[in-house]
């Protein structure tokens, strides 16, 4: 059997009768009690925006805004109240074949998606409108597959026999044909329907009884203004993956309806099974976070509940199998993605064109508003620009009178949401004044028997009594006064037995009377006790039930007593909360302040030690170089001592070979020493352990030891003591201690970040120096010279230092640039890893083997004899 068509009745709404929007306004609790708010509750339809410091001001004035809606809830609200007074006369509606829009507005993390979904145990809007509507029609719903959706906005109706058959198709066939493998069973997580949730038990009563119903239910969202399908079972490919869902389409019926083409519809029997596929729809939806919401949605979601409704045959058995009798009504549930600042959120890249096509479709919405309003105002006919998005476009059957329309705008109290706030506050004032038509009453009486559902239960009730075994049945008495009367004709005078047997019968009679009153005055008197019973009982239960409205009265009574404590109690504790976060706050405070002083404490106490420590160490260095100094100073004067007793001894033999030897000629005055036998020429020099086990390789100019021998070997008149306490003099013009040491030269010293110090004797000695750790290229303008210091370990674990010495020139093109010519390098070694090696240098003829001056011994090595305080070269 072909299965016949049903089509969605136009309900275009009458155009002498319209209501306004219904605006709502919810505040969100705010997150900390100690957070500044922008906005004031003064009655239950009207509240007050309080300006902040930093609000934009007009003509040096700070204005105050109020604003009324149809009902304000406040944020002591709960989710149930909200609910019963906004959505559950929608419900009622769709249950009489009525179609409405909801939709939360507002900014980002105002709680528009917390209103909408909530959670298991404080459930929002949609999971309270699917409990009252399966509590409504739970005895009521079809069996599946006998309302079918055609992929054109309409639902095809067919008989039980052909639901059966593709019941069978659909879910038993694949299974036995296709047996899954068995696998270990593993732990998953719960499911949203599978959770512990508060089922909402409230029913709508007055709905047409003789009517079958069926509820389907469709899930999607409009991201950068594309509309994707929640539902969609996505292709999976063994080489690229799961395949990305594809855009959908509008379209319009043959009733002018809009619709999402080829969108999933889900037939669904319960609750839980509307739980599920809601929360497989939740799993694929965009959500990111920002800077303002952890979890922000970036598209609008749409959540469609249709409710297709058929009369029942004559007999009360089975839908009526015409198509035009079919009523299609929809709620759609819409969570409307927030408005958001880029400067506020940060956003950037795909968060950033997020949020333009977000407020571009709000936007877009706010105009086809305001097209509205001034139509209905001025009685112009401007085009409304409802497909400059897909969010009016998709809806705006509903604003011509489709149904009715109901808005909830979610409000952050925070006093940084203010300016925000102000234009969601004039969106929704402005809302209110558009006038939808109202929509027409559906009628379901087609001129069928009323009450067909309960008169067919009945006959299969009483059918099924029939066929049940018969029970023993309690034997009752009869009331009937026996047969006819006998014939009372008399043949003849004496024919005294037909007398005798009229007499018997009238006995007989008289006596059934008898017992017929007997057994109905006892069952009059049985009557009369139990209607006396009934009436006791009667007032019995009265005086019960006024008993018990008393002790509910009371228990209300105390009830609200108790919630008045219980707020009491809150604020107290809030007030206690607030203290007890005042003390922590002062508590920590405190505790960095004696964090603080105890570690001045300490680090004062390491500087005393510090500082002990380092006189301590300064007193026995002073002590030490005060007993070196005396015991130099000690040498000296026995030095000086002895040398003037061996120069009066020379001055006594000298006169005595005077006095004793004859005077003879005198000889030719011998050549005097030229410099340049006296001086070696330039030669390396390698002086090991000199002071702390330094070793300096350099080039220099330095008098030879031979030279210095022939030297002393010359008369006297080529050298002439100027003082008898000291020795040779330093010659500056063929030794210097670095070649860095030019008065008129400014060095640049790079250096590195972290130099190892220099233990060395030799130090670099530069007068005129900028040291630098990073170089630029000013730093080589007011320059001449350039010294690159470089550390690094050699083959045997030590530090060598190495010193790139060179001349900075400036170029043609206005820089500079350096030639590098010199270097210089530094070695510090332990004396104890070094083998000892006998000095090469010729020693006097009262050593010991001991050095103890590293002056006396440089002397030697270099002179060829102590030093002396003062020479000159005549």
């Amino acid at each position: 059997m072909k299965p016949a068509r049903g089509k969605t009745p136009k309900k275009k709404g009458n155009s002498t009768q319209q209501d306004p929007v219904e605006v709502y306004c919810r505040i969100r609790p705010a997150g900390n009690p100690e957070d500044d708010t922008c906005i004031k509750v003064l009655s239950e339809t009207t509240v007050q925006l309080l300006p902040t410091d930093g609000a934009t001001v007009r003509n040096g004035q700070v204005k105050e805004f109020q604003y009324k809606f149809q009902h304000v809830f406040d944020e002591y609200t709960s989710q149930k109240a909200i609910y019963d007074y906004v959505a559950l006369p929608m419900v009622e509606d769709l249950l009489h074949g009525k179609n409405g829009l909801l939709f939360t507005y507002g900014i980002t993390s105002s709680g528009k998606t917390y209103t909408m979904t909530g959670t298991p145990q404080d459930q929002g809007i949609l999971p309270r409108c699917l409990d009252v509507i399966f509590n409504s029609i739970n005895e009521l719903q079809v069996k599946k597959y006998v309302f079918r959706p055609d992929k054109m906005n309409g639902f095809e109706v067919q008989s039980e026999a052909d639901a059966m058959i593709e019941r069978q198709r659909r879910e038993i066939l694949p299974g036995l044909i296709t047996p899954k493998t068995p696998t270990p069973a593993t732990p998953k997580p719960p499911k949203f329907g599978e959770q512990a949730r508060l089922r909402d038990m409230c029913k709508v009563d007055d709905i047409e009884e003789d009517n079958n119903y069926c509820v389907f239910v469709s899930y999607i969202e409009i991201y950068n203004n594309y509309v994707f399908d929640l539902l969609e079972e996505l292709h999976y490919d063994p080489i690229t993956g799961y395949r990305p869902p594809q855009s959908k389409i509008l379209r319009t019926d043959n009733t002018e309806n809009m619709y999402v083409h080829n969108c999933v519809e889900v037939e669904i029997k319960s609750p839980e099974e509307a739980f599920e596929v809601m929360y497989k729809g939740q799993k694929r939806r965009k959500v990111a976070h920002t800077a303002l919401n952890a979890e922000s949605s970036r598209s609008h979601s749409v959540f469609n509940i249709r409710l297709v409704q058929a009369p029942l045959d004559p007999r009360g058995e089975e839908v009526l199998q015409d198509p035009e009798r079919v009523c299609i009504s929809q709620l759609s549930l819409v969570d409307l993605a927030g408005s958001e600042r880029s400067k506020r959120t940060d956003n950037m890249g795909d968060r950033l064109k997020e949020a333009g096509n977000i407020n571009q479709s709000l936007m877009v919405l706010r105009t086809c508003i305001e097209t509205l309003r001034e139509n209905q105002k001025n009685n112009t006919n401007k085009m409304v620009p409802y497909r400059d998005s897909k969010v009016t476009h998709l809806f705006k059957n509903y604003f011509d009178g489709d149904g009715k329309v109901r808005m909830i705008v979610c409000v952050n109290p925070r006093s940084q949401e203010y300016e925000e706030t102000i234009h969601v506050m004039k969106f929704a004032e402005m809302t209110q004044e558009v006038m939808v038509a109202r929509a027409t009453q559906v009628r379901f009486d087609i001129g069928l028997t009323p009450g067909r559902r309960k008169l067919h239960q009945q006959y299969k009730d009483a059918v099924a009594a029939n066929e049940v075994a018969a029970l023993p049945v309690v034997p009752s008495l009869v009331y009937s006064l026996g047969p006819s009367f006998p014939p009372m004709e008399l043949l003849h005078s004496s024919d005294d037995k037909t007398l005798r047997i009229l007499e018997d019968f009238l006995n007989d009679r008289c006596n059934r009377r008898h017992t017929l009153n007997t057994d109905f005055n006892k069952k009059e008197e049985e009557f009369r006790a139990r209607l006396v019973e009934m009436e006791r009982e009667y007032y019995r239960l009265t005086s019960k039930n006024e008993q018990l409205m008393k002790d509910v009265e009371k228990k209300e009574k105390d009830m609200s007593k108790n919630e008045s404590k219980v707020r009491v109690l809150e604020r107290k504790h809030e007030e206690f909360t607030k203290y007890i976060q005042t003390l922590e706050r002062e508590n920590s405070i405190m505790s960095l302040k004696l964090e603080d002083k105890n570690w001045k404490i300490n680090l004062e106490k390491t500087e005393r030690e510090r500082m002990k420590h380092d006189f301590k160490t300064r007193l026995e260095m002073n002590n030490y170089a005060w007993e070196k100094n005396m015991d130099k100073a000690k040498q000296r004067i026995t030095q000086k001592a002895d040398e003037r007793i061996h120069e009066r001894e020379q001055k006594i033999q000298a006169l005595k070979k005077i006095v004793n030897t004859p005077q003879r000629p005198t000889p030719a005055p011998k050549p005097r020493a030229t410099p340049s036998s006296l001086y070696g020429a330039r030669s390396e020099t390698d002086v090991s352990n000199i002071g702390f086990g330094s070793r300096v390789t350099r080039q220099s100019a330095i008098p030879s030891a031979k030279s210095m021998h022939n030297l002393n070997q010359a008369g006297s008149s080529n050298i002439r003591p100027s003082s008898v306490r000291g020795g040779a003099s330093h010659n500056t013009r063929y030794h210097r201690r670095s070649k860095s040491s030019s008065n008129a030269e400014v060095w640049l010293d790079h250096q590195p970040k972290n130099p190892i110090p220099l233990g060395t004797v030799m130090q670099p000695k530069m007068r005129k120096k900028r040291s630098v750790t990073k170089l630029e290229i000013k730093d080589t303008k007011d320059v001449s010279k350039y010294c690159l210091t470089h550390q690094e370990p050699d083959s045997s674990d030590e530090v060598v230092t190495k010193l790139y010495k060179g001349d900075v020139i400036p170029t043609a093109g206005g820089g500079t640039a350096v030639v590098f010519k010199d270097v210089e390098t530094l070695k510090q070694t332990s004396p104890g890893n070094r083998r000892k090696r006998r000095s090469s240098c010729p020693q006097p003829v009262d050593f010991n083997g001991d050095w103890t001056d590293t002056e006396a011994r440089c002397s030697y090595g270099i002179e060829g004899h102590a030093k002396r305080t003062k020479a000159s070269i005549v």
